[in-house]
């Protein structure tokens, strides 16, 4: 089977998978649960009570915001059906952190990035995918000034469709993380992904962790560990 054809097929899956998930927890019986998910800055010591996958998902991110010295992030504002991390980057700004998002100018080119001011919840959906992003009356920063010392990013938080067993990413078929993060991208990870630079870390479900069939080409952006909701997963080589 050729590599694209198999990527497509598990993005197929995948986004199946996802949208029974949302319309479970849209339920009457999950309301209580999806009042929870909305974004909202609370306690730094708030213990979330919802039991939810897309919940735990915002709980284990936000357990590596807290348990390490970060003070500025990368991350991004989720779609529908993505893991939401809008209560733990709600979190981390009211303390004081600073939040980038990436910004899709133009389709075939790298991501640029703009920071967080305010609260997710104040951010608008942009262009054709209806991506929430930071306004675009702020400077924006490429992909090499976002790793610059200047910027001092600590953590990169990676959306992800699922991964494989040695961190290979599925991304939604843009191609706009590889081209950004990628061994031939902008700005390649491979050196934070070694400890020199942020830490970075993928995020997804837990079910979608060591696709099998995924096949890797050697653009594509690989990553060395993930948070779901079962807490963080490290990749084998």
């Amino acid at each position: 089977m050729e590599p694209e054809t198999s990527k497509a097929q598990l993005r197929s899956r995948i986004r199946a998978a996802r949208a029974d998930r949302s319309l479970a927890e849209a339920s009457p019986a999950s309301s209580s649960s999806v009042a929870t998910t909305s974004p909202q800055v609370t306690p730094a010591d708030a213990t979330p009570t919802s039991t939810s996958p897309a919940d735990a998902v915002a709980a284990a991110a936000w357990s590596v915001i807290r348990e390490a010295p970060v003070r500025s992030l990368l991350a991004y504002a989720a779609l529908p059906g993505e893991p939401d991390l809008d209560p733990a980057l709600d979190r981390f700004l009211a303390a004081g952190g600073t939040v980038y998002l990436p910004v899709v100018t133009t389709v075939g080119e790298p991501l640029m990035f703009g920071q967080v001011t305010g609260s997710m919840a104040r951010l608008k959906p942009w262009g054709r995918w209806g991506i929430r992003e930071p306004a675009r009356d702020h400077t924006l920063l490429s992909a090499a000034q976002l790793l610059s010392p200047a910027v001092g990013l600590d953590l990169i938080l990676v959306p992800a469709l699922g991964f494989g067993a040695d961190g290979a990413r599925l991304g939604n078929g843009g191609g706009f993380y590889d081209r950004t993060f990628g061994p031939h991208g902008a700005a390649p990870l491979g050196s934070a992904s070694l400890g020199s630079g942020p830490r970075v870390l993928g995020v997804c479900f837990a079910e979608e962790l060591d696709l099998t069939g995924l096949v890797a080409e050697d653009w594509d952006l690989r990553i060395p560990a993930a948070v779901t909701e079962d807490g963080t997963h490290i990749f084998t080589a």
